[in-house]
C-alpha cells in the first residue's frame, strides 16, 4: 500500500495539488468508530472546513491510502464536497477507509479540487525497475476505436512521463494509474504494489515476462462472423 504522503513531495507536479490533515489518536478513534458528530469529530471537520475555501470547487476529499468508494454518500456525490461534515460523513462510512486508520496504514486524510474524469482516459502503467513495460486501458467494457486511433500517442506519452518521474517512484517495481487529460498531460492518481493484488487487467497475468516491453494494451474490436453459420447442439 502506497500512501499519497509517501510520493506526493517528489511527484506533486505530476498530479492533483494536495493538502493533507493529520489526526490525532483520538480522531482516528472517533473515524473507526464513526462517530458523527462528537467533539473529536467536530474538531476535524473544523479543519476541513478552514481547508475548503483554499480549494478551487468542490474538493476530493479521501484517506491517505484510499478513498472511500465503498461509501454511500461518496457514490451519490461521486466524490465530491462542499462542507466538512459531508466529507467526515463519507469517510465514517466507509469501511475500507476506517480499516486503513485502524491498522495503521494512515493517519492522514487528504483532499484536492474535484475533478471530473472521464474513465476512457484512465489507465494502468506497470513500471519494472523504473521503467515502463506496459500499460492497460482501465475501462473494460467495451472496445473503443478512440483508444486505438491514439494507440501510439498514449503510449508515447505514458513512456515520457515514467522517464520524467522515475526518480520520485516510492519503488523500483510498482503500478501507476494515471489519467490522460484533455490537455494531453497524464495525471498520477494512485500507486500500487506491482503483483497481487493489484489486478493485471489487459495484462491478464502477473506470471510472465516483464523483462519484455508490451506496449498499451487495448480491448480488441468484436470479430463480427458473416455469411451462413452451422450451429449443433
Amino acid at each position: 500500500m502506497f500512501r499519497v504522503s509517501d510520493w506526493y513531495t517528489s511527484l506533486a507536479c505530476f498530479t492533483f495539488p494536495t493538502v493533507f490533515i493529520g489526526l490525532r489518536v483520538d480522531e482516528i478513534a472517533a473515524l473507526v468508530d464513526g462517530d458523527a458528530s462528537g467533539s473529536r469529530a467536530a474538531a476535524v471537520i473544523d479543519r476541513i472546513d478552514r481547508t475548503l475555501p483554499h480549494i478551487r470547487g468542490s474538493a476530493f476529499i479521501h484517506a491517505d491510502a484510499c478513498a472511500p468508494t465503498d461509501s454511500a454518500s461518496f457514490q451519490a456525490a461521486k466524490g465530491a464536497i462542499r462542507s466538512g461534515d459531508k466529507g467526515w460523513d463519507m469517510l465514517i462510512e466507509s469501511d475500507k477507509v476506517k480499516a486503513a486508520f485502524k491498522d495503521g496504514h494512515t493517519a492522514r486524510i487528504c483532499l484536492h479540487s474535484y475533478r471530473r474524469m472521464d474513465s476512457i482516459r484512465e489507465f494502468r502503467v506497470f513500471v519494472k525497475d523504473r521503467q515502463i513495460v506496459a500499460m492497460s486501458q482501465m475501462r473494460l467494457d467495451r472496445h473503443y476505436g478512440r483508444l486505438a486511433g491514439r494507440r501510439d500517442e498514449i503510449w508515447a506519452k505514458g513512456r515520457r512521463l515514467i522517464e520524467d518521474a522515475a526518480a520520485g517512484l516510492p519503488a523500483d517495481d510498482i503500478v501507476v494509474d494515471v489519467y490522460l487529460t484533455s490537455a494531453g498531460e497524464y495525471m498520477i492518481v494512485d500507486m500500487n504494489n506491482f503483483g497481487p493484488p493489484t489486478d493485471p487487467l489487459l495484462l491478464r497475468s502477473w506470471d510472465r515476462d516483464w523483462d519484455e516491453e508490451a506496449g498499451l494494451k487495448l480491448l480488441a474490436k468484436p470479430t463480427r462472423l458473416g455469411g451462413e453459420v452451422q450451429v449443433s447442439f
